[in-house]
């Protein structure tokens, strides 16, 4: 028995397009993902697709995106292959909702949100989840969970968040889940939505979380894509498989010095964008931050960024380059230069005395508050001083930039 493992397909949701030439590409690309999957079953022959969670990007999807799944779920039907959704937070079960209103199918299973187990007798399984009941879910789902009757293998379905678990940034905690508590159930398998990282968290049990198959922005960077399993007996293996058209990279160079030449750089991005292979053709995305000292300063400071950025983009083959700079300054020694008297020295001192005073940040922070962004305004004190510090280090290499000579030249104001 073949199983397919997706979630967090967020079918009707945005995808960043870091370039205006993917405009067409990055609205097509959940459902391109989509087709891949069902694809992807034909080949390997998928006896069983699990879905948990945050199919839909919204409770009440536009049609595109409910069709896109119908197509999908007709195909799946044509191969044999039995269907079972676990609704997340993005899509809870609702009454009068799309999930409450859907066709009901013989090869399809939608968790509502009582727990509930279904058992597969040919295959000796027992698949059991159970829908989110709202976008705020509290409950510890994976405690309900109806256990499976002797001589089954368990199967769980759930869109749960696991505290330990890896995740990007900040998760909201909705149906929590401890990870020891499932690695102690009766379940040979737990198949996880909600984290967008794919991840196995457990052998013995198998612990998996999907990921999404499409990263929606630069910030969800890595391979994208499901996890195929093969089960044998009382043995489950797993093997993930990238499946996203575009692939998103985030990458900070921050130790330059070494590369002397821009083919050297280029080929230092290349090696860190190495990534598995997808059996589907992919568009690659960069968002790329140089910083810090580099012998290559003034090669990247001839042209305009987004002149930089064109080549960059050009050489490296990417479908999309977004080029951060501002902290790229000369090979020179900030600390020594300033202790220098003149212009550059002075300004240089009085950023190193606001980056470690707590109480000059502060002052900083209060001077600018009236011009901050209400993100940065909303932040904890101490994600705000750390911003306010990387503002300090771009002004720091604009100073650089600006008034260094090198070679020891007096820099002395006029």
């Amino acid at each position: 028995m073949r199983i397919l493992l997706a979630a967090d397909l967020h079918l009707g949701g945005p995808v960043a397009e870091p370039d205006a030439a993917l405009t067409a590409q990055a609205a097509q690309a959940r459902h391109t993902v989509l087709e891949r999957l069902v694809e992807l079953s034909r080949r390997r022959e998928v006896g069983l697709v699990l879905l948990p969670g945050d199919v839909f990007h919204a409770p009440e999807p536009p049609l595109g995106a409910v069709l896109a799944l119908q197509k999908a779920l007709a195909a799946w039907s044509e191969m044999g292959a039995k269907v079972f959704i676990a609704p997340g937070n993005h899509d809870p079960w609702l009454a009068g909702g799309v999930w409450a209103s859907w066709p009901a199918d013989e090869g399809l299973t939608i968790f509502g949100p009582e727990a509930q187990g279904v058992e597969l007798a040919d295959h000796g399984l027992w698949v059991a989840g159970m829908a989110h009941a709202t976008d705020r879910e509290s409950r510890d789902l994976s405690r309900l969970l109806p256990p499976p009757p002797p001589g089954r293998t368990g199967l769980a379905v759930l869109h749960a968040n696991i505290a330990s678990a890896p995740k990007p940034g900040e998760h909201e905690p909705y149906a929590p889940a401890v990870l020891q508590n499932l690695l102690s159930g009766p379940f040979a398998l737990w198949a996880l939505g909600h984290i967008h990282i794919p991840q196995e968290l457990g052998k013995h049990p198998r612990v998996l979380y999907a990921g999404t198959p499409q990263g929606a922005h630069l910030g969800e960077t890595g391979p994208k894509g499901a996890w195929l399993l093969e089960l044998n007996g009382g043995a489950l293996s797993a093997e993930f498989i990238p499946l996203a058209p575009l692939m998103f990279h985030d990458l900070l160079l921050d130790d330059l010095m070494g590369l002397a030449n821009p083919a050297a750089l280029v080929a230092r991005v290349r090696e860190d964008m190495q990534a598995p292979a997808s059996p589907w053709p992919q568009e690659h995305c960069l968002r790329l931050k140089l910083a810090g000292p580099s012998p290559l300063w003034r090669v990247l400071g001839r042209e305009t960024p987004q002149a930089v950025a064109a080549s960059l983009k050009r050489e490296l083959g990417l479908a999309g380059l977004v080029l951060d700079m501002n902290s790229l300054c000369p090979p020179a020694d900030a600390q020594a230069l300033s202790a220098r008297p003149d212009v550059l020295g002075r300004t240089l001192a009085l950023m190193a005395e606001a980056e470690a005073d707590d109480e000059a940040l502060a002052a900083l922070e209060q001077e600018l508050a009236k011009s901050l962004h209400p993100d940065q305004r909303r932040l904890p004190p101490e994600e705000r001083r750390a911003w306010l510090r990387g503002l300090l280090d771009e002004a720091r290499s604009l100073a650089l930039r600006g008034l260094w000579q090198g070679g020891g030249e007096n820099n002395d104001a006029a």
